[in-house]
This record gives C-alpha cells, sequence and structure tokens, in this order.
C-alpha cells in the first residue's frame, strides 16, 4: 500500500514537472508571436480562488496565534507599559519644575544687576500662615551679613521684613501680616503714606490726605522712609481708593505684587545695601 502511494506521488510529481515545462514553452512561442496565451489565463483565473484562501487561511492564522498569547503575557505587557508612562510622567515634571526655578534664579540675578545694590541671596525653609500672620524662616543669618530690619526682595517688588535673627537663620515678617508697616508713595504723583498689612490678601496704604493724587491701578512704592528699607521697591497696585471728607483723609486698598505663600528664594537687602534710590 505505501509503495502505491509513492509510486502515485512519483507519477504526480514528474506530471507537474512536464506540465510546468510545455507551459513555458507555449508561453515562451507565446511571447514570440506577441499573442496572448489563453491557457495561462485560463489557469490563472481557476487558480485566483486558490491564492485568496490561501492568504486569508494564513491571515487568521497569524490572528489566531496572536489571540491565542496567554493572558497573563498580556497583562503583564500591559502593566510594565504602565510603569514607563508614570516613569516618564515624573520625569517630565521634574525637567518642567527645573526649568521653572531656573527661570526663577535667571529673573532674580538680573534683578540684583539692575539695581546694583548689595544683596544677600536667600531660600525659604520653613513658613507659618495664619489669619492674622504670615512669617517664614530663611537659611541665612547673622554669619551671613542678615541684620533685623533689613528688607526682603525678589524681582516682583518688597517681601517683608527680617524681624529676628539667629547665627545661620532669620525669621521675616510679610508685608501682608497685620502687624507689619511701611512707609510708601504712590510711584506716578510721589503722593506719601503708610502701607499697613491687614492679616489677608490686600494692604491700606493709610494717611494720605484727603485730596491726595491717587487712583486706581497706580503703582505704590517704598519711599525709602526712616532709612531702613530703600526707596523704589514695588510694593503693589491700588484697587480703590477710599476718601473720608469729615476726616479729610483718603486711603488705598492696594494688591501686594508678591504672593508671600508662592516665595522660594529671595533676598535680603542689609541696612546700607542700598543705592539711595
Amino acid at each position: 500500500m505505501n509503495n502505491l502511494i509513492r509510486d502515485k506521488t512519483v507519477i504526480t510529481v514528474v506530471g507537474l514537472l512536464l506540465l510546468g515545462v510545455v507551459l513555458g514553452r507555449l508561453h515562451s512561442r507565446a511571447r514570440v508571436a506577441d499573442a496572448g496565451f489563453a491557457l495561462v489565463s485560463f489557469v490563472q483565473t481557476i487558480t485566483m480562488p486558490l491564492q485568496k484562501v490561501s492568504i486569508g487561511v494564513v491571515s487568521l492564522t497569524s490572528q489566531g496565534v496572536r489571540a491565542a498569547r496567554p493572558r497573563a503575557a498580556i497583562l503583564r505587557e500591559n502593566s510594565d507599559l504602565r510603569k514607563k508612562v508614570r516613569q516618564l510622567t515624573m520625569e517630565n515634571e521634574r525637567l518642567k519644575a527645573a526649568a521653572e526655578e531656573n527661570r526663577q534664579l535667571s529673573l532674580m540675578l538680573g534683578f540684583r544687576e539692575r539695581t546694583g545694590m548689595r544683596m544677600i541671596a536667600a531660600q525659604v525653609i520653613s513658613r507659618s500662615q495664619s489669619n492674622w500672620f504670615d512669617t517664614a524662616v530663611l537659611d541665612r543669618g547673622r554669619n551671613a551679613g542678615v541684620a533685623s530690619g533689613s528688607a526682603v526682595v525678589n524681582h516682583l517688588g518688597l517681601i517683608g521684613q527680617v524681624v529676628e535673627v539667629g547665627p545661620y537663620t532669620c525669621q521675616i515678617v510679610a508685608l501682608t501680616d497685620a502687624s507689619s508697616s511701611v512707609g510708601a508713595m504712590v510711584q506716578r504723583s510721589r503722593a506719601a503714606g503708610i502701607i499697613q498689612g491687614q492679616g489677608s490678601d490686600e494692604l491700606i496704604l493709610a494717611y494720605l490726605s484727603k485730596d491726595a493724587d491717587v487712583n486706581v491701578s497706580d503703582v505704590v512704592v517704598t519711599s525709602g522712609m526712616g532709612k531702613v528699607i530703600p526707596k523704589g521697591f514695588v510694593i503693589g497696585r491700588v484697587k480703590r481708593v477710599v476718601r473720608d471728607n469729615v476726616a479729610g483723609t483718603a486711603t488705598a486698598v492696594v494688591r501686594p505684587s508678591v504672593k508671600f505663600e508662592e516665595i522660594e528664594y529671595l533676598f535680603v537687602v542689609p541696612r546700607g545695601g542700598g543705592d539711595g534710590r
């Protein structure tokens, strides 16, 4: 039986080879004669469905192999991809934070160069905020040249003053603190008064004359009164003006130029460090 099958197989193969030779010669003659080869077209027509079926079987087989992958392997792959996404997200946030920090430091260095003042660079290391007190501790103290009463500033303007000094740290109080008061004036008109903290995100420019030349959006700066805080540091902008005709005074509500809760890096301007602006 096996011999019979082998014989039939051999005969089939030999027949197919002979058929191939014959078809090849016929095709060559048809090309020489520049004529169509009907048998080739016929064979292509007959075999086209078989080719499509073959391609479909291969495609389904490939899909079947992919679908047959163990569920554990797919879950493991998804877990690895999620980890990579988290890592990339964290790295992106780190780079963004570093870029912002570099931008802030660059602005501050440019600010110090423009002012021409002697300044001590410092960083906030702790912060205490409540409804009435806005204070922070810096990483510079007496050994770095910091003294009580020194102005604390950044590139946006005046932040507050130093109130306590240790060898290596100091405590500052913000302009917004209820105990804070600083000599100030309207930059445009030079109308002078006192900036007082309210324990909120607003300041009051008090002790102005009733007819003081002050308008909404005016910039308020330090006046240099008392020679403790240098003249000309920006404090904020006027939000509204209240005039008391009975008392003969006026006050202005001022929005601070610096948000105390957002500061990280700043400068302490020691007494005598100003340029006399």
